[in-house]
């Protein structure tokens, strides 16, 4: 094991990558998934037919297709990110959809009355969705939010193809030239279950928070 050492700087900025994809990809697919749940109800067709047609797409074409797409084919068009950017906005742009998804089962536990409550109290359409609808719709998909983000935890590894230095990048990477491949890929292995346990543990609390204040 004594190989490892001089590659522990490696490892952790491998680790310090893997956890910035998921925080900006997270952040981004929840605020890009709303959006989309929100045009997926809307009463306007034109919104709905656009949200579907990007739910098609997106969760219909493998990830590392996307990633590969969008890393090679936008310079093309004179269109360029750095490896990492692109790595986030593919994350973002694939996980939405399901973020969406599972949001939009979430609005449909929202009773109708509720709806017609709140016009009746003089709540505007935004104003009814952020204090009313979404509060809830939230709360009731808790543990299948928490399976999106375990998700994109998995998926991280897919940047690694295009040559984001995350944690499979640099676990590849130094198993090649310590020739070493089953410990150092069995150890990066090991460290996204525990990773994906700690965000497991972390949802269950939030659920049983939200279960306690309904």
């Amino acid at each position: 094991m004594s190989f490892l050492l001089p590659h522990l700087g490696e490892f952790a900025w491998g680790i310090a990558f893997t956890v910035g994809l998921v925080v900006l990809g997270w952040i981004g697919a929840m605020i890009l998934g709303t959006v989309l749940a929100i045009m997926r109800v809307s009463p306007i067709r034109a919104a709905r037919i656009a949200a579907t047609a990007y739910i098609l797409v997106f969760r219909n074409i493998p990830i590392p297709v996307q990633m590969v797409l969008f890393v090679f084919g936008f310079p093309l068009l004179g269109i360029v990110f750095s490896l990492f950017s692109s790595a986030v906005i593919v994350l973002i742009a694939y996980h939405a959809a399901f973020v969406c998804e599972t949001l939009r089962s979430g609005l449909n536990t929202v009773a109708v009355g509720e709806l017609e409550a709140s016009r009746s109290l003089g709540f505007a359409p935004f104003g009814t969705m952020r204090y009313l609808v979404l509060p809830q719709a939230f709360a009731a998909v808790v543990q299948p939010m928490g399976n999106v983000l375990i998700l994109l935890v998995k998926n991280t590894s897919v940047a690694a193809i295009v040559g984001v230095a995350e944690l499979t990048f640099t676990a590849d990477k130094v198993a090649i030239e310590e020739v070493q491949a089953f410990i150092v890929l069995g150890g990066a292995a090991l460290a996204y279950v525990l990773i994906c346990i700690v965000l497991k543990r972390l949802v269950s609390l939030l659920e049983r928070r939200v279960a306690f204040s309904k």
